[in-house]
């Protein structure tokens, strides 16, 4: 058997990125219960009718050119078992990653995003080994402070990185640990930045943690503007990502671990 042309397996990619997965298993029966074994004008005219999507019907036509015009010599298994395997992989790519918008501020009509402490919430109470929060400023938050201390309670690792008014010089104005319960302080591991940590200028400027994020048991990852404070989680604009993916929440939570064994972050 041949190797399918470039062009072919391109124009596969193509119907497994466009046809919804019902309409793609519908071609592929299609093909594998022909009794026309290869391409040819009147498979085409009779795949062709059963779709009523023009999109679809235009997307199943080129596949059919290419098929007909460049690999005469394949049959009907040969493509169904290669557009079976190309939709494999798409509904496996989709669901090993997946991202959705998060959003505080002002609504829009016609679009739905979900709220920035609904995510945050959820990232928190889903934990079941390991939480990290990272933050430049946290403030007043005490229904994420309830929801930290429930995954303590469930034997959550959890551990936070955040600014101190020692560590930012007075940029934060509040410590991290006056916003969260005896629980957390006690049991959480509160991490900080030092100074002699940071990178400075010529003119001796330091950076600021300005991260804000929270990982969970290294599968879940959200991204966000937004600070651990009461205005970023309900009156700012905030804009943020949440990605299902192990592969890049891993990333994060091994660059923290080094970090941390760098010296970079320490205990406070």
């Amino acid at each position: 058997m041949s190797l399918l042309p470039s062009s072919l397996l391109a124009q596969i990619r193509t119907c497994t990125k466009q046809i919804p997965p019902v309409s793609l298993e519908t071609l592929i029966h299609l093909l594998a219960t022909s009794e026309q074994k290869y391409c040819n004008p009147a498979l085409k005219t009779s795949i062709l009718k059963q779709f009523s999507n023009t999109n679809f019907r235009r997307v199943v036509a080129d596949l059919m050119d290419i098929w007909c015009h460049e690999a005469t010599e394949l049959d009907n298994n040969t493509i169904s078992s290669a557009l079976a395997m190309a939709t494999y992989c798409q509904v496996a790519e989709q669901n090993e990653l997946s991202i959705e918008l998060v959003w505080t501020g002002p609504t829009s009509e016609g679009v739905s995003l979900r709220r920035t402490q609904q995510v945050l919430l959820q990232i928190i109470q889903e934990a079941k080994c390991e939480l990290i929060l990272v933050s430049f400023a946290v403030y007043k938050i005490p229904e994420i402070t309830k929801a930290l201390v429930n995954a303590i309670h469930r034997g959550v690792r959890v551990r936070i990185i955040a600014e101190t008014p020692e560590s930012s010089e007075g940029k934060i104005l509040f410590k991290p640990s006056k916003s969260f319960s005896k629980a957390i302080t006690e049991q959480a591991q509160l991490f900080i930045w030092p100074q002699n940590k940071r990178l400075t200028d010529s003119e001796g400027q330091y950076g600021s943690l300005h991260v804000k994020c929270a990982i969970a048991d290294a599968k879940h990852l959200f991204i966000s503007s937004a600070n651990l404070t009461e205005y970023a989680l309900t009156l700012n604009m905030e804009l943020g990502m949440l990605v299902h993916s192990q592969e890049i929440a891993n990333q994060v939570v091994e660059h923290i671990e080094c970090l941390i064994q760098q010296g970079i972050f320490i205990r406070s």
